[in-house]
C-alpha cells in the first residue's frame, strides 16, 4: 500500500497543529494558585498539621458555638492571611501587616488575584 506525499504532509501538518494547540492553551492555563474550596457562612475547617489536608465539616458553626470562641480567643483572620507548613509545624502569616519587604512580596507573588 503505498502513501502519498499528500496524505503523509497533511497528517504532519495536523499533527502540529495539534501540539501547538495544546502548547498554546497549557501556557493560558498556568496559574500561580489553585482553589480547593469555598467557606460559605457558618462553616468551618481545619487543616490537619501532620497531614496537611484541609477538611471541612459538615456541620455549621451556631452563634452559641461561635461566642463561645470568641470569648475563649478567636479573632477575625486578616484578608491578606496565609496558612502555610513548614518543618512540621504550620504557620499563619499576614503578608500585609508585614508590607514593604521581601518576605511580604514573595507571599503575595504567589496567589493569583480572584
Amino acid at each position: 500500500m503505498k502513501i502519498s506525499k499528500r496524505v503523509v504532509l497533511t497528517g504532519l501538518a495536523g499533527a502540529a497543529t495539534g501540539l501547538s494547540t495544546t502548547a498554546i492553551a497549557q501556557t493560558m492555563s498556568r496559574s500561580k494558585s489553585e482553589h480547593l474550596g469555598k467557606l460559605d457562612e457558618d462553616e468551618v475547617m481545619r487543616v490537619n498539621p501532620m497531614t496537611g489536608t484541609v477538611q471541612k465539616s459538615n456541620i455549621k458553626i451556631s452563634e452559641a458555638r461561635h461566642r463561645d470562641a470568641m470569648a475563649t480567643g478567636a479573632r477575625e483572620i486578616p484578608p491578606t492571611a496565609v496558612i502555610y507548613k513548614h518543618s512540621g509545624k504550620m504557620y499563619m502569616y499576614d503578608y500585609a501587616a508585614a508590607a514593604n519587604n521581601q518576605a511580604a512580596i514573595n507571599f503575595e507573588s504567589q496567589f493569583d488575584d480572584d
